[in-house]
Order: C-alpha cells, then structure tokens, then sequence
C-alpha cells in the first residue's frame, strides 16, 4: 500500500529508507530504497506547486521528518529550480511539482527530501512501474 505519512516511515537497519520514495503526484521514483537517512530536523519549504510557481512566502510550511541524501547521484528523478536566499529547491523532474525538497547552498552534499512531501512505496508498487510520460 503506498501512503504519504507524517509518522516515522519503513527504516532498514541502518535507519535510511527501506522502501521507494515516490512523487505525489506522478508516481515517479525518486529514491530507491537504501540511500537516503531519515533525520527528524525542522525546515520550512514553500508550498507545493509546479516548478515556475513556486516562492517562499507565508504560505509555506514547517515540516519536521526528512530523508538526507549525501550526492545528487543518489536520486533516481530530481530537478532543481531556482536559488532562494541561499536554499535551491527539489521538485520531481517529471511532473516539476514541487518542492519535495532542499539542498542548502552554503553545505553541498546535503540534500533534504521531506517525507510529507512524497509516498513511501511499501508495496513494491513503484519498482515495477515505468517512469511516467507526459506529452508537451
């Protein structure tokens, strides 16, 4: 069953994800089980939208439970957008919703996939289907 969750997700032994992290919106893997660390850290992200919407205002959120990936090699599908205020933001690179993320300028090698952002895939749902196409 794929769920989005705000509790502690499926951790393997060595506390990083045990399952697919997978878009919301699209279904697209994002992060394959294993590589990422899950770390209970407050960060605040801007609403979810498409990639040329988005800005951080006070619409945005506090979000509290986040997976930490070391090398950008480590995602599957990702796109960045825009630097603000020293933050550039993740969003999925099929559908370009987002931000599913951060990556903070000033410490590269630190990028943050918040879990409420994206579905933890328990049900092996994702490694079996195909990317997403979409039409322009």
């Amino acid at each position: 069953m794929m769920e989005a969750s705000s509790s502690k997700p499926s951790l393997d032994a060595s506390g990083k994800n045990a399952v697919w992290l997978i878009c919301k919106r699209c279904g697209s893997k994002i992060v394959e089980p294993g590589v990422a660390a899950f770390v209970e850290q407050e960060r605040k992200l801007p609403a979810m939208e498409k990639k040329e919407g988005i800005e951080m205002s006070a619409s945005g959120e506090t979000l509290l439970a986040y997976f930490k990936l070391t090398d950008m090699m480590q995602f599957e599908n990702v796109g960045f957008c825009m630097v603000h205020e020293g933050r550039k933001f993740l969003t999925c690179a099929d559908c370009e919703v987002g931000p599913i993320g951060v990556l903070e300028v000033d410490t590269p090698g630190e990028y943050w996939v918040a879990l409420d952002r994206v579905v933890c895939d328990d049900s092996g749902e994702a490694a079996a289907k195909p990317r997403p196409q979409f039409s322009s």
